[in-house]
């Protein structure tokens, strides 16, 4: 972030990417470095399946770090502590890489900086996607063996799904379909390339091939039931998945999602069987269905086994989204029957016909399926904002007005600090929340410009006056200077346009929008990675103030996905506040809320950031750069 560039408002940069598995050098032990620096430093390494649970004793991980620097693996082991692992005796001042692996889960890896301060210490969380066995690669016997080349590719699709990269995913099938097209395994993985990314209507013409081929493969019979299912054709459902529970008498996926089928056709007494088969496979993962066999239950008036069924839900997840309704229902069945209550139970729609968008009866789906559609806000392009009619708006003034307010900020400014309190979270497949990792932090920006033509914008966080860095898959820096967009230096980088008069909290303002300029250079955001960097070309929405033309509110998109890194959403959201310095007589906006929404590579990610207790330190034309005053904000 601190090299001198045009501008760099935002930048992506991967904390959590899938590495090769390496082991550990066998006898090695923690110690120093030869030949590095004082080797004083400790990195905490917490490892964690991707709901947040901690690792089951047979996944046996396997821990290395490297020195990113050196890009050398350091011959050491990591020893237990507490609920995490140590890695101790590490030169400080140096950025590394974690990589795990661990039996049954993907390869992982973070990145991690250690400050330069003796005895310095930093943490890091690195969670592991559990592999899905129904994604391995099982190489096809009998009438349908795969010819090499296309078993190849076959093995790398299948690899990509188990790593959320569905459009690489689907490239390899493609080159298969291409070698083999008449064999039910290339066809029901090109299915199942749809189902990752939740596309069930494109996902059902290959599957029901790969079912018309081979009907006898229980794998591509539970696959279109799950799309049937999806669809809505509860019939066809209890079609193919009644011949994948025969053929498979151990999937207590198939057995739950044939229940849903038949709760939804309303014949209870086969739901009822269905649930109870899952939970005597499976009970522990499959323990979510006593929610569908108590609404089974309660559909054939079994009012006591109805009952216990959702008191066992709600006591087994007390927090599940059904969990509140579950207690409710079951307080219900334990009431005397009454005449409006009978008929309730045989015909109501939360006791006898639960859809998947009203409780999750679904059983873990075989890749992740994305959150509810309004999991962020839509496209800027995708709303029209409320603008007054006929209003005459000068755009060339605006952005006059605008511009010289962000060459204020950079003119006035060499640094300024705030209180910094982040929130990071992922959002699952239907309305599941992970856990949010919550942190505060002492914050500063500086903010430099070199030269006519250039910024320079770097980001600082403390805690307890040591260095860190925001928690979560993927980072987002450098939000305070998104609003120098308007700065006349970054304006003929975009192409503007005025939507109209709009208002913000009750404010008159320009509805301005902005998209990058396809003939400049991308200068708004960019994703960094480990190895390669991509600029994200972004567009807005702007709501400038009529009054002073500063900018109150700013939300900007990604012009389009970012195929080569999978990145489909990038929308920032952000309000700016006044800040007063009245010994100066100025006011200066800067942001306050921010609200980032990511999804990436099959991972949806909301980041919230919440800045107050401004301090500025100001350069002045009277003043030496070298020793600035600062000032406190003061509120109106």
């Amino acid at each position: 972030m601190g090299r001198p560039v045009k501008l760099l408002a935002i930048v992506l940069v991967v904390l959590a990417l899938s590495a090769p598995a390496l082991a550990q050098a066998p006898g090695a032990t923690g110690g120093s470095i030869p030949g590095i620096g004082a080797s004083d430093g400790t990195i905490m390494v917490y490892l964690r399946t991707q709901d947040g649970q901690a690792l089951p004793e047979s996944a046996v991980p396997l821990m290395h770090v490297t020195s990113i620097t050196s890009g050398v693996p350091l011959p050491m082991a990591p020893s237990p502590a507490g609920d995490g692992w140590m890695f101790s005796g590490l030169p400080v001042g140096n950025e590394y890489e974690v990589q795990v692996s661990a039996n049954g889960y993907l390869p992982a890896s973070e990145i991690v900086d250690l400050p330069n301060n003796p005895g310095a210490s930093a943490s890091v969380i690195v969670f592991l996607r559990s592999v899905n066995q129904e994604l391995v690669f099982r190489r096809p016997t009998g009438d349908f063996v795969l010819v090499p080349k296309a078993a190849k590719e076959i093995q790398h699709a299948l690899e990509d799904l188990q790593s959320g990269k569905v459009p690489s995913a689907q490239k390899h099938t493609q080159k298969a379909m291409k070698l083999a097209p008449a064999n039910p395994y290339v066809q029901y993985v090109m299915g199942m390339t749809y189902i990752l990314s939740g596309d069930f209507a494109q996902a059902k013409p290959y599957l029901e091939k790969s079912v018309s081929i081979d009907p006898k493969e229980a794998s591509s019979l539970t696959a279109l039931g799950t799309v049937r299912y999806r669809l809505g054709d509860d019939r066809g459902a209890v079609e193919v998945l009644g011949e994948a529970v025969r053929l498979d008498t151990k999937s207590w996926k198939a057995e739950w999602l044939l229940a849903a089928s038949y709760l939804q056709e309303k014949k209870y007494a086969e739901a009822r069987d269905h649930a109870s088969q899952a939970l005597k496979i499976d009970s522990g993962k499959a323990g979510q269905v006593e929610l569908l066999l108590g609404s089974a239950l309660a559909g054939l008036n079994e009012r006591p086994a109805a009952a216990e069924a959702f008191e066992t839900y709600a006591r087994n997840y007390p927090k599940g989204p059904n969990a509140a309704r579950a207690r409710e229902w079951a307080k219900l069945m334990r009431e005397p029957p009454k005449p409006q209550v009978t008929a309730l139970v045989s015909s109501s729609l939360p006791l006898t016909h639960v859809t998947s968008s009203d409780v999750n009866v679904l059983p873990e789906p075989p890749v992740e399926i994305p959150p509810r559609p309004n999991w962020a806000p839509p496209d800027v392009d995708a709303v029209k904002p409320f603008v007054i009619p006929n209003a005459t708006c000068h755009l060339p003034q605006i952005l006059k007005r605008a511009g010289k307010n962000a060459e204020e900020l950079v003119a006035s400014l060499q640094e300024f600090s705030a209180r910094e309190d982040f929130q990071a979270i992922e959002l699952k497949h239907g309305t599941e929340l992970e856990k949010p990792s919550e942190r505060a932090f002492s914050y500063l920006v500086f903010i430099n410009q070199p030269s006519p033509q250039a910024f320079d914008v770097k980001e600082v966080r403390d805690v307890g006056a040591v260095q860190t860095q925001l928690p979560g898959r993927v980072a987002d820096l450098g939000v305070p200077a998104l609003a120098l967009a308007f700065h006349p230096v970054i304006q003929k980088d975009l192409e503007w346009k005025c939507e109209g008069l709009g208002t913000w909290n009750d404010q008159a303002a320009w509805v301005i929008h902005f998209q990058q300029n396809p003939k400049e250079p991308n200068v708004l955001s960019w994703f960094q990675g480990p190895l390669h960097g991509y600029p994200l070309p972004l567009k807005g929405r702007a709501w400038v103030s009529e009054r002073s033309g500063q900018v109150l509110h700013l939300e900007t998109d990604l012009v389009g996905e970012i195929k080569p890194i999978d990145m489909k959403r990038e929308h920032f959201a952000i309000d700016y506040k006044p800040v007063l310095f009245a010994t100066r007589h100025v006011e200066l906006w800067l942001p306050e809320n921010v609200d980032t929404y990511i999804q990436y590579q099959g991972h949806f990610l909301h980041y919230y950031h919440h800045f107050s207790d401004f301090k500025l330190f100001w350069v002045g034309a009277s003043q030496k750069i070298g020793s600035p005053k600062e000032e406190t904000e003061r509120q109106h």
